[in-house]
């Protein structure tokens, strides 16, 4: 279940769809950063467990990814890494796979913006 989490942004003429899908990954990326903290010790190869960054709102799925992967995943604000069938085509794209996740972009507009604007490293 994914904690709720308020976030404030003017990003004009998205949807109500790709709205609840920007705050969806948005919560997701936010609970994969405190997983990587906890996990700060752990070597940079070795699988941990981390939740899929998709926008579905009942997604409870998780990912085996290495703190390495999620760095380079990380690198890009506009980037999540996904279980292979919750990529959403009308606002995302494939830029990466392996055989245990993909890594998707935001396609330009709303879901891209929310994306970098709401990127906790930033």
């Amino acid at each position: 279940m994914r904690a709720a989490v308020c976030l404030h942004y003017s990003v004009g003429a998205m949807t109500a769809r790709e709205d609840r899908v920007a705050r969806n990954e948005a919560t997701s990326r936010e609970i994969n950063e405190r997983i990587e903290d906890a996990h700060e010790a752990t070597s940079p190869d070795q699988y941990i467990r981390m939740v899929c960054e998709c926008g579905q709102e009942s997604c409870d799925r998780l990912i085996a990814i290495t703190t390495s992967e999620y760095e380079r995943v990380r690198s890009d604000p506009q980037r999540f890494a996904v279980v292979r069938d919750h990529v959403i085509v009308d606002v995302e794209r494939v830029v990466d796979e392996t055989d245990r996740f993909v890594v998707v972009a935001k396609r330009e507009g709303g879901p891209a913006e929310v994306a970098a604007e709401e990127d906790p490293r930033s």
